[in-house]
């Protein structure tokens, strides 16, 4: 049996954990030996040389009754069979006739649209098909027929690879059109409602915030258009650009707002309600990977409270992954997911220590929100010098001081549209207080962006670099069950390894 205080142990076993690191080694692995560039038949050999060599560990891991390294190698298993099944269609580059639904229109051209149950020259895909129309328009649910130039994308530059960024986007062919008809109409009800719901709420934004619209449709449906320019730079060099994204802090303020209407005593329908709520918030904005990883890590603390058993949010958190993975394996390489996740664990990793008491309430709070900065910020730090290539070098404070006004003027915000959608009257003058909160924090963060240095650029790091550092977070916190001194000696060969990393990249770059 399996006890996780013995002193042979070096961690808390948690399940879920080991199943989501085995399950995302499992898609990584997959990728990595098909972009490997190995002929077929090695390709195949490797392929099985890295299910036997699981599946041996499996083996004998059951017979040994060591359940953490069961559970990774079946998880990695798992991982590789997802991935096979995921792989994405191939097309010879050319002209083809193409077939879709339209299933979205893009924010930044309304010409290029998205096309589910696509087929090509008649053969069906299993991904979708991101379609310029050239020039022209069609709507959600409209089926079209065009007559295109169709390729698999391809393109590489430094961290960005267009074809797993598209993949992570659920599109595995992009093409223009030279000629397009629309053959039928109403084919997604269900999609062009929530297509409606979003644009009734854009428009009660636009119509309520004024000038702050763009920034507001950012934090409250996750739109990324229309923000002034000056506006997204101040967000780049202040690290704050995680304001725009939807979040756990949007989704414990929709969860909050419910569980104070909705009667304590029906527990099983006020959890029932915030789930449907929170799958019905998830769809208008898109399915996108941080509010989803948000909404089931609050459905699993809620459903914990039901049958209460003790919250755990680095299960959680493990059981946000693995949900979205198996649903899109390749959502692994966007840099949403990696950021979230990423931030998410080094918050996680930092507040489990506990509270602060330094004996005022005040500056406990204030020390709170400095680690909970640095955990996201040491967590993520990598991740976004390898995706952007540059340094938020004020983000702390920007951090400290900015978000939690912007804090503020999402919970006002929220409750304004509400008011908004049937009565944009009056929503337009309570919007005022938001406004200005938004005006203040923006000036914030504009006066941090002017200093020097505000913005440095760095060498892109590798992933290897990025797991290590991730790994020296969690081998120095309290989820390691050893001594604070003993976790620090632990963490110096990895910190080791990681300087090594970091130098082999700073010379390749």
């Amino acid at each position: 049996m399996f006890d996780p205080r013995s002193p042979n142990r070096i961690i808390n076993y948690r399940p879920l954990l080991f199943a989501a690191v085995g399950f995302i080694a499992g898609i990584a692995s997959f990728e990595a030996i098909c972009r490997s560039g190995l002929k077929t038949g090695f390709l195949a050999a490797a392929l099985i040389l890295a299910v036997a060599a699981a599946g041996a560990l499996l083996i004998r891991s059951l017979r040994m009754h060591r359940a953490p390294a069961a559970v990774l190698a079946a998880a990695f298993l798992i991982g590789l069979a997802r991935m096979a099944a995921a792989m994405p269609d191939t097309i010879r580059p050319g002209l083809h006739r193409i077939e879709g639904v339209v299933v979205s229109v893009s924010d930044n051209s309304a010409s290029t649209v998205v096309l589910k149950d696509a087929r090509i020259d008649g053969d069906r895909l299993s991904y979708r098909v991101k379609l310029d129309l050239n020039g022209g328009r069609a709507c959600v649910g409209e089926a079209v027929e065009a007559k295109a130039e169709a390729k698999n994308p391809s393109r590489r530059f430094g961290a960005y690879d267009e074809r797993l960024v598209m993949l992570s986007s659920g599109i595995s062919v992009t093409a223009k059109a030279e000629s397009w008809s629309v053959t039928a109409r109403n084919r997604l009800p269900v999609t062009q409602w929530l297509a409606g719901v979003r644009s009734l709420l854009e428009e009660r934004i636009e119509t309520v915030f004024g000038s702050e619209a763009d920034i507001a449709a950012g934090f409250l449906i996750g739109r990324r258009t229309g923000i002034d320019e000056a506006d997204h730079d101040s967000f780049k060099t202040t690290g704050t650009a995680h304001i725009m994204s939807l979040s756990g802090f949007h989704v414990g303020l929709i969860t909050a707002l419910l569980l104070f209407v909705l009667p304590k005593r029906y527990y099983a329908a006020r959890t029932a309600a915030v789930g449907a709520f929170l799958l019905l918030y998830c769809a208008v904005a898109s399915f996108t990977p941080s509010l989803v990883r948000a909404s089931i890590m609050c459905m699993a603390v809620l459903l914990a409270d039901a049958f209460m058993k003790p919250r755990d949010p680095l299960s959680s958190l493990s059981l946000a992954a693995i949900a979205i993975l198996f649903a899109a394996p390749y959502k692994l390489w966007s840099a949403g997911f990696v950021l979230s996740f990423s931030a998410t664990f080094g918050i996680i990793a930092v507040t489990s220590a506990g509270a602060f008491n330094y004996g005022s309430r005040a500056l406990n709070k204030l020390m709170g929100a400095v680690a909970v900065t640095l955990g996201a910020t040491a967590a993520t730090a990598l991740v976004t010098a390898r995706y952007f290539g540059y340094f938020p070098t004020y983000a702390l404070i920007a951090n400290i001081t900015a978000v939690p006004i912007f804090a503020v003027a999402v919970t006002f915000s929220f409750a304004v549209l509400l008011i908004a959608v049937p009565f944009p009257g009056a929503a337009s003058v309570l919007a005022h207080a938001p406004r200005m909160l938004i005006r203040i924090a923006m000036r914030i963060l504009e006066g941090l962006s002017s200093l020097p240095y505000a913005s440095i650029e760095v060498f892109r790091p590798s992933m290897l670099s990025f797991l290590l550092m991730l790994l020296i977070i969690f081998t120095v916190s309290p989820f390691v069950l050893r001594p604070i001194k003993s976790r620090i000696k632990m963490a110096l060969p990895l910190f080791l390894l990681f300087t090594a990393s970091l130098i082999a990249d700073i010379i390749r770059a």
